[in-house]
């Protein structure tokens, strides 16, 4: 790998997980996706399934290891909002059908509270989502900086 192939590899890498997010922050909003779109494991995703693949061939180089922990708070946080809209309830079974009618109200009251505490969790995503992005630069702006030398000895020292 030369220098200009890692440095795109990371830039698509940065775009892919801007699109994980975007399709996050809309299942959050209520618009319908299939929820295989925006996978729950970091390992899952199409970043994760770059750096914890292929991207190991970079992870000598000095701020490859910083991505991981943000990357696996955004989807902790993600698993947490999840579970909130889509996890299921502890709920005894509903044999009464008046039972039922006084349910209806307060389970859309629920699902409400569950929405409005899922955008809360959203801006938490969105802090840890910036940092994966902000240290994916950061790598970027060290492997433009390295000679090739420096860059040839991170990578073939894959110990």
């Amino acid at each position: 790998m030369d220098k200009i192939e890692i440095i795109t590899t990371l830039k698509l890498a940065a775009v892919s997980h801007r699109a994980w997010l975007s399709n996050a922050q809309a299942l959050i909003e209520g618009v319908p996706l299939d929820k295989e779109k925006i996978p729950v494991r970091l390992a899952e995703c199409e970043f994760g399934k770059w750096y914890y693949g292929d991207g190991q061939k970079l992870k000598n180089i000095p701020g490859f290891q910083e991505i991981a922990q943000p990357h696996d708070r955004v989807h902790t946080t993600y698993m947490e909002i999840f579970t909130l809209l889509y996890g299921k309830e502890d709920r005894e079974e509903i044999k009464n059908p008046s039972f039922f009618s006084r349910l209806i109200g307060t389970a859309q009251k629920a699902a409400t509270e569950k929405r409005e505490a899922a955008k809360a969790k959203s801006l938490l995503l969105q802090e840890y989502s910036t940092e994966v992005i902000f240290q994916l630069e950061q790598l970027q702006r060290m492997i433009d900086a390295m000679s090739a030398k420096e860059l040839s000895d991170y990578l073939t020292n894959l110990t």
